[in-house]
């Protein structure tokens, strides 16, 4: 299964076209144009010397703007995405300057798919912001449904990349819709008709909607589209990914096979996803070879991928940076105030840094404490003396006799060995006709040789059985915390979440969090 933010952009994919009517008075500049247009994008150097010639002798805006976005999509492309950045903040610029609506909605939608892209939704949404406002105010007709719908494809990636999968569906649903509004839509638009319909299919590989998901990958895949044929891979990486859930292996790995044997076929953040799910798949077939042989052509793949994102944040954050500088310089009277405003930012950010890596790291250490204890069947840290759900222990203590003593320590026993603690209607009293005891009897027993309520009992009961699923079923990792709180016996998300803290230490967020980094360590060694 893949990211949506390493397919190219579809707000920029539609940048390759001009976007105004080419003016006749400008009769030289629209000749070297159409050169410009023609250039092989792999020829950079010369698809930069030609352009350069239109920046600094065009006084058309039009001109600037589409000459810089292209650059920026020609770089996306080849997988430049540093300088992809640079030139569409450079495009951004241009476009602020012409105040045109369409120009300005188009460089602030481009911005936000390239920060959507590495990850940083926070930061894309504001650029996303601005641009569907820059819409409103266009005419209606079919640019202004196209723009609209390719806003949507973008609320729903940044939907996608926070996991809010069933969001996402729904903004992709919506960008279909609009395509739909627009004349011969499959005809003029292929490929963003065709990617709202992977962007579905996608999503919903992600809620787990196996058919759904199918269904619109393969509408997607039967669109021919001769024009951007790279989408094809993401087709085929999305559908192995519905197959290996399925649990049918072998047709997943022919199909990533197929996509790596494609001469076409170069793009680094897909072809590292391609090698980790063969991996997988290699070892859910018990071939131990292949599974180790594309594992570490993963991790070789990934550092390369990793440092060229790190790289286009760096580039990105200067572009901002220069915009903040430009804010200072044009209004003094807030010059003071702009650069406190900003150290301030900085240093709560490395303060921010700073503290969530000294709570991973004490997350980490709770959660191996946890995991230890469960190996070595030792109880669970205590949790504060709470009623949660379950009823209220009798107060009284009563002296009881061995023989009693010893035949509800034995009905315990056996009440945890048939998991009778995940019934979430479970009370004292209940469980004392279980046993065939009287509540307050049940109740001493618990304190003396339990160390604990009856609720402390049966919360940490269930909160060592779910840690002990998460642990030992990878499974459970995918499933929703509302789930996991149902599957050990709580009715709601809150009182789960809130005893599991107070049992372990940690959140159940955090511990699936750890468990998802545990096994990924595993399979680099």
């Amino acid at each position: 299964m893949f990211r949506n933010k390493y397919i190219i952009s579809s707000i920029i994919l539609l940048l390759l076209t001009p976007l105004f009517a080419q003016s006749n008075l400008q009769k030289k500049i629209d000749s070297i144009k159409a050169v410009f247009y023609a250039i092989n994008p792999a020829d950079t150097t010369k698809i930069l010397r030609t352009g350069n010639y239109i920046l600094n002798n065009s006084t058309s805006y039009q001109d600037k703007f589409e000459v810089l976005e292209r650059i920026s999509v020609i770089y996306f492309q080849v997988n430049n995405i540093n300088r992809s950045v640079a030139y569409a903040f450079k495009a951004r610029d241009i476009a602020v300057q012409s105040a045109d609506p369409e120009m300005m909605a188009q460089a602030n939608g481009s911005v936000a798919n390239l920060y959507s892209y590495l990850d940083l939704s926070a930061k894309a949404r504001p650029y996303l912001k601005q641009a569907i406002a820059n819409i409103e105010k266009m005419q209606p007709g079919d640019k202004k449904h196209l723009l609209k719908a390719l806003s949507y494809l973008e609320m729903g990636n940044l939907d996608f990349n926070d996991k809010d999968y069933k969001a996402s569906t729904k903004n992709y649903k919506n960008s279909l819709v609009q395509f739909n509004l627009i004349k011969d839509v499959k005809k003029n638009h292929t490929y963003h008709y065709r990617r709202s319909l992977y962007n579905i299919g996608n999503s919903y590989l992600f809620l787990k909607e196996q058919d759904s998901a199918e269904s619109y990958l393969n509408k997607a895949s039967a669109v021919k589209d001769a024009t951007n044929p790279q989408l094809k891979y993401y087709i085929y990486n999305s559908l192995a990914g519905v197959y290996s859930m399925r649990g049918n292996f072998k047709r997943a790995i022919d199909t990533l096979q197929t996509v790596l044997k494609d001469p076409g076929f170069d793009i680094n953040p897909l072809k590292a996803e391609i090698y980790l799910s063969l991996s997988r798949n290699y070892k859910n077939t018990g071939d131990n070879n292949n599974y180790t042989l594309y594992n570490e052509k993963h991790l070789a793949l990934r550092d390369t991928v990793k440092g060229h994102e790190l790289k286009a944040i760096s580039t990105a954050f200067d572009a901002e940076q220069k915009d903040f500088s430009a804010s200072i310089n044009e209004t003094e009277q807030n010059n003071r105030w702009l650069i406190y405003s900003i150290v301030a930012v900085v240093l709560l950010s490395v303060s921010s840094i700073i503290y969530l890596n000294r709570k991973k790291k004490k997350e980490h250490a709770i959660y191996q404490l946890v995991i230890k204890n469960l190996k070595n069947q030792v109880a669970l840290p205590p949790q504060s003396e709470t009623e949660t759900e379950i009823g209220v222990d009798p107060k009284p203590i009563y002296s009881i006799s061995i023989s009693v003593e010893e035949d509800i320590l034995d009905g315990l026993q056996k009440f945890e060995q048939a998991e009778g603690f995940r019934n979430p209607k479970l009370t004292v009293s209940m469980l004392a006709v279980q046993l065939k005891t009287n509540p307050a009897y049940l109740s001493a027993v618990i304190k003396e040789h339990k160390d604990s309520n009856f609720n402390t009992y049966i919360n940490e009961l269930r909160i060592r059985y779910i840690c002990q699923k998460i642990h030992t079923h990878r499974e459970y990792e995918k499933y929703k915390i509302s789930y996991l709180a149902e599957d050990c016996g709580f009715t709601s998300h809150s009182a789960f979440s809130t005893v599991f803290k107070k049992v372990t230490g940690i959140s159940p967020s955090a511990f699936l969090r750890e468990e998802e980094n545990s096994y990924a360590n595993q399979s680099v060694a």
